[in-house]
């Protein structure tokens, strides 16, 4: 059995693409080879480059189309071969098994040349085994550590970056500093099962593995095992808030002064922390380091699914809606993170940020962008993982020990995904 069959597979266990692979439907859509249709989820495009897309296309049509179930409608326009998008953000892991409905984007405009300018692991998440490049690199989530530093002060806590970093660069040092906060009544953590992710990610461990030229599910790994340990140690020892983020807990135990820092990729740590409080901008800071090695999410893609669009024309698009002009201002307006190298240099993504006291907290997360490994992931990774996190939440009001919780979650991973 090679990989595609392994993951196709998976992804009929779990209904995710039966009946788009059950039924051929048709590659065509309505509409002339000059319209190009994006569906994209809320907050996947920067602002900038949905306004500016008409004018930099003046001979296409451009059509933005926007919805927080991209996936739903993808799949359904796969199955039957209408209102198929010309471009979509999604996860071409997730799409793998039906690669022949997408465009291989390197032999209509993606080529090695443009490639060089994103993330290098990034973009290889968008290749599948048979060499096709199925994505256009978007956003990325690089993990740091955010803190208010007027609180960190005040409980004793270093308020230097790069102490910070130090302290929260092993799992001993994190747990010292979350130790001293709740001395004080304070909380330097927001979510354990979210550490328990972030472990894995600094590990590049997505509950799959290669073997030969094939992924196969890996779900009672030792990787998974100390990073399910280590965040039920926090849990137990009252360490975190036991909040998920950007939720009215979340937000209130910011407001109260109550959670004073946390492990977030940035769309969380920008975007929803700097909506959420109030009459903190200043105060706020962020670390490099995180425990046990640097860590990023791999955020979305552009994939164009075979249609009546001009591909050479969809690909030139998705390729402008993702530079880094566009990129940049991305993170600035909208929290979305850059894969778009260029970005990183560019005069408003360098720029003291005043919500952090002038620190110029994008060009730290750039550092742990390029550095975070490629996360091996399979179609299932997510729902595997959202497993392990659940038995994590559940274990903080059943009292379930660290040992039944995980053996718990690792027969009900292998029953659903391990076949």
């Amino acid at each position: 059995m090679n990989r595609t069959t392994k993951v196709l597979a998976a992804a009929l266990a779990t209904g995710m693409l039966a009946t788009v692979t059950a039924c051929g439907g048709s590659d065509d859509a309505a509409g002339g080879s000059n319209e190009v249709t994006i569906l994209y989820r809320p907050g996947s495009l920067s602002d900038s480059a949905v306004s500016g897309a008409q004018q930099a296309f003046p001979d296409a049509k451009i059509k933005f189309i926007k919805t927080a179930d991209v996936d739903t409608k993808l799949g359904a326009a796969l199955r039957t071969g209408k209102d198929l998008p010309s471009i979509v953000t999604a996860d071409p892991i997730r799409y793998a098994p039906v690669e022949g409905k997408f465009t291989d984007v390197s032999k209509t405009g993606f080529t090695p040349g443009v490639a060089s300018g994103y993330l290098p692991w990034k973009t290889d998440l968008g290749r599948t085994a048979s060499g096709a490049q199925l994505g256009v690199p978007i956003d990325v989530g690089p993990l740091a550590y955010y803190y208010n530093a007027d609180a960190f002060k005040a409980a004793g806590l270093p308020t230097d970056p790069e102490a910070v970093g130090r302290l929260v660069s092993t799992w001993a040092g994190y747990k010292s500093l979350a130790q001293k906060a709740k001395a004080k009544g304070k909380f330097a953590c927001d979510d354990p099962s979210q550490l328990f992710y972030y472990e894995t990610w600094s590990k590049a461990f997505g509950f799959y593995k290669k073997d030969g030229d094939d992924l196969v599910p890996d779900i009672a790994n030792t990787i998974g095992k100390t990073a399910f340990d280590r965040a039920m140690d926090f849990q137990s020892s009252d360490l975190c808030l036991n909040v998920q983020s950007s939720s009215n807990d979340w937000n209130s135990g910011l407001n109260r002064g109550t959670l004073i820092g946390f492990l977030q990729p940035p769309w969380v740590g920008g975007g929803a922390l700097q909506t959420a409080v109030k009459g903190q901008a200043g105060k706020w800071r962020v670390a490099t380091a995180t425990p046990d090695g640097y860590a990023s999410a791999d955020g979305s893609m552009l994939m164009l699914p075979r249609n009546s669009t001009d591909p050479e024309l969809a690909t030139k698009v998705a390729i402008w809606l993702t530079n880094a002009t566009n990129q940049a201002t991305g993170y600035v307006k909208n929290g979305l993170f850059p894969s778009a190298l260029g970005a990183y240099a560019s005069p408003e993504f360098t720029a003291p940020q005043p919500f952090y006291g002038n620190q110029p907290a994008a060009s730290t997360l750039a550092e742990i962008s390029k550095k975070a490994p490629q996360i091996v992931k399979g179609p299932d990774t997510d729902s595997i993982n959202a497993i392990f996190q659940q038995a994590i939440r559940d274990a903080a009001s059943s009292g379930t020990s660290a040992s039944k919780a995980y053996d718990s979650a690792v027969d009900k991973a292998t029953q659903q995904f391990g076949k």
